[in-house]
C-alpha cells in the first residue's frame, strides 16, 4: 500500500505492506528500477520510503518482492509554470537598457 495516490517532484512516498517472511529484505522496484528496500518486522510488515531517480509524469506500478508480489501505483505529477518567466525576463532588459541609455547621455 502507497501512502499516497499522486506525488509531486520532491514529494515524500512511503509504501507499506504485509504478508513476507519475518527479517527478509524487501526490494521495491517501479519501472525497473529500485526505488527503495527495507527489512520487514517480526510478524512480517514493512514500512519503506520510495525515492524515484527520475521524474516521469503518469502512473508509475511500485512492485515489493519479499517472497511475495506485491504491488501498488502512484502517479506522478509534474507541474509547469508558463509565462512568469518572461514578464520578469522583459522588466529586467527595460531597466538594463535604461541604466546603459542614462550613463550614455551624461
Amino acid at each position: 500500500m502507497l501512502d499516497r495516490p499522486s506525488v509531486k517532484p520532491g514529494d515524500e512516498l512511503s509504501a507499506s505492506g504485509k504478508g513476507c517472511e519475518p527479517g527478509r529484505m524487501v526490494t521495491l522496484t517501479a519501472d525497473g528500477a529500485e526505488v527503495g528496500s527495507a527489512y520487514t518486522d517480526p510478524s512480517g510488515a514493512f514500512t519503506a520510503p520510495i525515492e524515484f531517480a527520475r521524474i516521469e509524469a503518469g502512473r508509475h506500478t511500485v512492485v515489493a518482492e519479499c517472497g511475495v508480489r506485491l504491488t501498488g501505483t502512484v502517479d506522478q505529477v509534474v507541474t509547469r509554470s508558463s509565462g512568469g518567466q518572461t514578464g520578469t525576463l522583459v522588466v529586467l532588459v527595460f531597466f538594463v537598457l535604461a541604466g546603459i541609455t542614462t550613463i550614455r547621455f551624461r
